[in-house]
């Protein structure tokens, strides 16, 4: 696979895009994302993507039929969306309903995009599936940072109150750390440096109401290293992976 450039992505974000299955933890998604998109005064793109693939076995009548049954479907699910995301948050969003697997669809929206908001149900462990398996790939590929949630019922806003930025290897950039501290004013909060991620101490993030993952690996290389899936393993705190070039 050839080499991808990263994409540049703007600070404080203009466009916030947040995926939505609507679960528990994807209305957490939409209430932390509209907290970012208000603070900014950005715009607020939520998407809901589901692959519609009719049988090999039907008759072209059938699939004609499918089809327009699908468009009805997807007219009454971008209203279910809006209505979904305005119980979360009352930011004004853009509702948008892709018919492709949720990967694809959050990648190529990624490009018009300068933060990915997703919620989790990934379970607790030592391992990578923290993340599941869409927010992992999406982690693993996406060109701009990357806000992964799992559901809560505190109040939003307080996830900015206290920041901890780790890294895995070397000093996380200037435009990590201007990041970090643009959500951090948000809520009026902390910036701390919580080191690097081979010498990073897991129950201190527990601290932390926010978990910055500065990384400047290769982001095609396949998702999330193990160091890194080995200390946000335990780590209940919602995670901004930032791409470093």
């Amino acid at each position: 696979m050839s080499a991808v450039p990263i994409a540049r992505w703007r600070c404080p974000p203009q466009i916030v895009l947040v995926g939505v299955d609507f679960g528990d933890a994807s209305a957490r998604a939409v209430a932390l994302a509209g907290v970012v998109a208000s603070a900014f005064h950005a715009r607020l793109r939520a998407l809901h993507a589901e692959r519609f693939e009719p049988p090999p076995y039907f008759t072209v009548e059938q699939i004609e039929r499918l089809e327009a049954e699908r468009r009805t479907a997807q007219a009454r699910a971008a209203d279910q969306l809006v209505a979904f995301a305005a119980e979360a948050s009352a930011c004004t969003v853009e509702p948008a309903i892709a018919d492709e697997p949720p990967v694809e669809a959050l990648l190529e929206a990624a490009a018009a995009a300068d933060l990915i908001v997703l919620g989790t149900h990934g379970r607790r462990g030592p391992g990578r599936w923290w993340l599941g398996s869409v927010a992992e790939r999406v982690v693993g590929a996406a060109p701009i940072p990357v806000l992964v949630t799992r559901a809560a019922t505190a109040p939003p806003q307080e996830v900015f109150e206290r920041i901890a930025i780790v890294r895995d290897a070397g000093d996380a950039s200037a435009a990590t750390r201007a990041y970090a501290e643009q959500l951090a004013a948000i809520a009026g909060g902390v910036v701390t440096d919580g080191g690097v991620v081979a010498q990073c101490d897991a129950g201190a993030l527990q601290q932390a109401s926010l978990v910055v993952v500065a990384t400047s690996r290769d982001r095609l290389s396949g998702g999330v290293a193990d160091s890194v899936a080995r200390l946000l393993g335990a780590c209940q705190r919602p995670v901004l992976f930032i791409p470093e070039g």
